[in-house]
């Protein structure tokens, strides 16, 4: 499987779970314009955004940041830095090779969140009790 068929297949989990989630373009071109200097534009201005960006379903709407990666990839130091400012901001922030690995991470995020509620602590993220 690709990174991009994994990023889909991500895509498709979350959706199905509730979340709403979409891939976020990120990188950059040269423009080139006939008489005039060249111009570098970049597609989004967060250095080391995810690959996948979201909400998590009601009633918590969580941030949702999910970076795939396939074979020996390994997470640059900005996109390490932006899951792990994430994460200090309550968000699902994680780094996945794979659909299952997602599952296990997901479900466990969810499974802390019913706990959470049924001893009563108030989610930073949430609005409510």
């Amino acid at each position: 499987m690709s990174e991009s068929s994994l990023v889909r297949a991500c895509l498709t989990y979350l959706t199905i779970n509730g979340c709403m989630v979409w891939r976020q373009n990120s990188g950059a071109m040269r423009i080139r314009a006939i008489g005039k200097r060249d111009r570098f534009i970049r597609f989004t201005g967060v250095l080391g955004i995810s690959d996948i960006v979201g909400i998590g379903p009601p009633p918590d709407g969580r941030a949702i940041l999910v970076e795939a990666k396939r074979g020996r990839n390994k997470l640059t130091p900005a996109q390490a830095q932006f899951l792990d400012q994430a994460r200090s901001h309550g968000a699902f922030a994680v780094c996945v090779w794979s659909v299952e690995e997602l599952e296990r991470l997901w479900e466990g995020c969810r499974i802390g969140v019913a706990l959470q509620r049924a001893i009563g602590i108030q989610d930073v993220m949430s609005n409510g009790p």
